[in-house]
């Protein structure tokens, strides 16, 4: 058995590279960006209007206090103007800046005259409300690094400049096996002995959280043959496979001997942790393998600490906070704790035995207790990993 640690960094050294891909931009949102991307374009693409109002020559306003409305330019007009000395054009907001104009004049600083139009106020200086071409971005610079992540704020920014695709760092394809014969489909009577399959909503809800939708959902009862099937049938469409349940020491657990049979090669099985201790993990060629304890709380704390960064490209969010109550364990065991964030302090939620999921429906977090440590006080700063 080994500590969480070195759980963690054998997972970390094993982890295949996965390809890039090209994808709708509409489509990228959570992804990474496989490359440098550079801005094809300037933004503004041509000197813009940032107000509706009048183009003017700024010095025309010193030797006249009034000018002749000439013309009237729309955004989105491809039509080139010119404008003419002691003349003012009448322009909207992002509508190109006529050649010759150098600044624009607010709409509510306009009087119209007989004379023509005047300014009260006047402009303070030369090229007010006009942005310059590039004043946002230019041609050539570095707009989205290799490895970031794609925002909402981020795909706008590139349909802005005129980018309907991306290339991103693929995510890999995840398969779910949950097994138990005590467990039944929710939504069916339920008969002594049995109990609702809630790890295989859990985890396809999860990895939909993370922005994937599973190639597989299966169940399969405590059979090795029926096991052993639905294990090559799940390494056969996926990059990552996810196993609840059978991979413990019972008599019926099945899941480990079965991997084996199929080929995958054990990196560890079973790690100094609570909940979670029988994890297993192990790899066939490219394919990672999670065997997951069955209980609800391990599987989806085991998820949480090995599985989550994997599929989302993304570190978690650790904080150290104090710890709003004592709390006594025994040691030899690093503790996940479901807890709840509540201003500058960390609650450990009651109910904490690995069949209670309800507790998770109420964190936010979890709160890691190390191995050797068999009291924390309350005040004491304890490590928390955001969800």
């Amino acid at each position: 058995m080994i500590g969480v640690t070195e759980a963690a960094q054998l997972i970390k050294s094993h982890l295949p590279t996965f390809k890039s891909v090209k994808i709708a931009i509409d489509k990228a949102v959570g992804s990474l960006s496989a490359y440098d991307l550079y801005a094809p374009i300037s933004l503004p693409p041509f000197v813009q209007s940032s107000v509706d109002g009048y183009a003017i020559r700024f010095h025309d306003l010193d030797v006249s206090d009034d000018l002749l409305l000439a013309d009237e330019v729309k955004a989105g007009c491809s039509k080139a103007f010119s404008l003419k000395p002691g003349s003012a054009i009448r322009i909207f907001t992002g509508a190109p800046v006529p050649l010759g104009a150098d600044t624009v004049v607010m709409q509510e600083c306009a009087r119209l005259n007989p004379k023509g139009i005047s300014f009260n106020p006047r402009p303070d200086k030369r090229g007010m409300h006009v942005r310059k071409v590039g004043s946002h971005l230019k041609e050539g610079d570095l707009v989205l690094s290799k490895g970031q992540r794609i925002t909402a704020a981020m795909v706008g920014h590139l349909s802005g400049l005129g980018i309907n695709e991306v290339e991103v760092i693929q995510r890999p394809s995840v398969a779910v096996i949950t097994t138990g014969s005590e467990v039944v489909e929710p939504g069916t009577p339920l008969s002594d002995g049995k109990i609702y399959d809630s790890n295989k909503a859990v985890l396809s809800a999860t990895l939909k959280e993370h922005g994937i939708t599973p190639a597989s959902v299966t169940h399969v009862s405590d059979n090795p043959d029926q096991i052993l099937a639905e294990i090559e049938r799940g390494l056969e469409k996926c990059d990552l496979l996810i196993i609840t349940g059978g991979v413990s020491v019972g008599n019926y657990d099945y899941v480990v001997p079965m991997l084996e049979k199929a080929g995958v090669t054990k990196i560890f099985h079973g790690v100094r942790q609570k909940p979670g201790k029988p994890l297993y993990f192990g790899k066939k060629g490219s394919k990672l393998i999670f065997g997951l304890p069955g209980n609800p709380v391990s599987t989806l704390v085991c998820f949480h600490l090995y599985i989550s960064s994997l599929v989302q490209n993304k570190s978690p969010l650790f904080l150290q906070l104090p710890l709003a109550s004592d709390f006594h364990k025994k040691a030899g065991l690093t503790h996940y704790l479901r807890g709840f964030i509540n201003g500058h302090q960390v609650e450990i939620l009651t109910g904490q035995e690995s069949y209670m999921l309800h507790t998770f429906t109420k964190a936010n977090c979890l709160v890691s207790i190390p191995e050797e440590i068999e009291t924390v006080n309350k005040g004491d700063l304890v490590d928390v990993r955001i969800f």
